[in-house]
């Protein structure tokens, strides 16, 4: 499903990577799927890489976290997941707190994606977290992103929201300094017609953002008691570079 929603940010988009003739500039159009093929992933697991301990690069991109002071475990920001919801959809006794919350799917063993998860305490969350690192030379376009809520958000939500209660992704763009756009979701939604959680992966565009250097996620929600995470993969982009 995730794989035929594509076609929503990428009708516009075909694919390509070529260079200027004449000059030192390249335009590449792609998608940011996370599968590393670098790292050995165990089933059912998380991962931050220790190398780079304030956080991890794929394709262009930087996506930045901090790490408690024992360095083994993120504290806030973005880590990178496999965890998988099993086939009948208990949890029961798994580790929920970065697992997708797709009840029903069948295993996918090549599917990684990244959780963000929003310390409440602004001191354990990086500066940013995600960078377009070449923006004083090119420039790059988000057409967007899918999201999920991982479990413990889901079950949180299903425990203590009441009518009215909702909780509200906002992703916010920067490009030197200037603040270019902001975009929000709901991830969640109880109303007097529906209560709502996402549970499957959801096209989320972020092309209001514009040209961006950065883009930082917050995660709102009306009940304090409902933790702030999110599931992310697939980010469309369409970025052009000189050299």
């Amino acid at each position: 499903m995730k794989r035929l929603l594509f076609f929503f940010f990428t009708i516009v988009m075909v694919s390509s990577c070529f260079g200027d003739e004449y000059g030192d500039k390249q335009t590449i159009s792609g998608v940011v799927d996370f599968q590393f093929e670098n790292l050995t992933y165990k089933n059912d697991s998380t991962t931050f890489i220790t190398t780079t301990p304030e956080g991890f690069s794929y394709s262009i991109f930087n996506f930045y976290h901090k790490l408690d002071a024992g360095q083994t475990t993120v504290d806030g920001g973005f880590l990178i997941s496999r965890l998988e919801m099993p086939r009948s959809g208990n949890t029961a006794g798994l580790e929920n707190t970065y697992r997708s919350y797709i009840p029903g799917t069948k295993m996918d063993y090549l599917n990684v994606y990244i959780v963000y998860r929003q310390n409440q305490d602004p001191a354990l969350m990086p500066q940013h977290d995600f960078q377009f690192p070449m923006a004083s030379t090119g420039t790059c376009k988000l057409s967007g992103i899918f999201v999920t809520n991982t479990v413990e958000v889901a079950d949180s939500v299903k425990a203590n929201f009441k009518e009215g209660d909702k909780l509200t992704l906002k992703a916010i763009g920067y490009n030197a300094g200037v603040k270019t756009g902001e975009v929000a979701i709901n991830l969640a939604e109880y109303t007097a017609q529906k209560d709502s959680i996402v549970s499957k992966w959801t096209p989320f565009s972020l092309s209001a953002l514009g040209a961006v250097e950065f883009v930082d996620f917050e995660i709102t929600s009306t009940n304090p008691d409902v933790p702030t995470y999110f599931c992310m993969d697939n980010m469309v982009y369409e970025a052009e570079l000189q050299y």
